[in-house]
C-alpha cells in the first residue's frame, strides 16, 4: 500500500496530513496530557520536540516510504492547527490497524470520528477492506469514538501487549470498508 496522502484529505472541519516540523512542539506537548499518557500507549515513553522531529525524518519517513506505517497529523481545516495524531500500522494484506489521540483542546468536537472517517476512505482507496483498532477496556471515550465512526466491538477484554509494550486488558474493534 502506498502511504502517500492526497493533497487535501479534509472534510472542511479537520484535515489529515503528514506530520511536519511545525507539529513537533504541539505533538510533544500533547503527549504529556494525562489521558494521552494513560491510554495512547505510545512507543516512546517521553517525547520532546527534537525527538518528534527526528522521528518525522526517520522512522515516520521510512514507514511512509516502505508502506507499513503512517503517523499523521489531525489538523484544524481552517487554520491547520495540530489537534492530534492518527496512525495506520500493522498492515496485513487488506487489513490495517489504526490508533489515535487528541490534544485536550481538540476533544469533544467529533474530531476523532471525522479523522477515522477520512482515514477509512483513504485506506479503502488503497485496497484496505478492514480497519482494526484496539483500546483498553477502561477507555470509554475511545470506545464511544470508535462506535460513532462505525467500528464494532469484536473481541475482548483480553490481556494483550500494547504498542508501548505494556500489558493491557484490550478490546478489539473492526470497521468493514468494503
Amino acid at each position: 500500500m502506498s502511504l502517500a496522502l492526497p493533497e487535501n484529505l479534509t472534510d472542511t472541519v479537520i484535515a489529515i496530513r503528514h506530520l511536519a516540523d511545525r507539529d513537533a512542539e504541539p505533538f510533544a506537548a500533547g503527549t504529556t496530557d494525562t489521558a494521552v499518557r494513560r491510554f495512547a500507549h505510545l512507543p516512546t515513553p517521553h517525547y520532546t520536540a527534537e525527538i518528534v522531529r527526528e522521528q518525522i525524518r526517520g522512522v515516520i519517513a521510512d514507514g511512509l516510504r516502505e508502506g507499513n506505517l503512517a503517523v499523521l497529523a489531525i489538523a484544524d481545516a481552517a487554520d491547520d492547527r495540530f489537534l492530534g495524531s492518527i496512525t495506520v500500522f500493522d498492515i496485513r494484506g487488506t487489513s490495517a490497524e489504526v490508533g489515535f489521540w487528541l490534544t485536550p483542546a481538540a476533544r469533544g468536537r467529533g474530531a476523532t470520528r471525522r479523522a477515522l472517517d477520512l482515514v477509512a476512505a483513504w485506506t479503502r482507496d488503497h485496497g484496505i477492506t478492514t480497519l482494526r483498532a484496539r483500546t483498553e477496556d477502561t477507555n470509554t471515550a475511545s470506545q464511544q469514538a470508535l462506535e460513532r465512526a462505525g467500528f464494532r466491538h469484536v473481541a475482548g477484554p483480553t490481556p494483550e501487549i500494547s504498542p508501548s509494550g505494556e500489558t493491557i486488558n484490550g478490546l478489539t474493534y473492526h470497521r468493514d470498508l468494503a
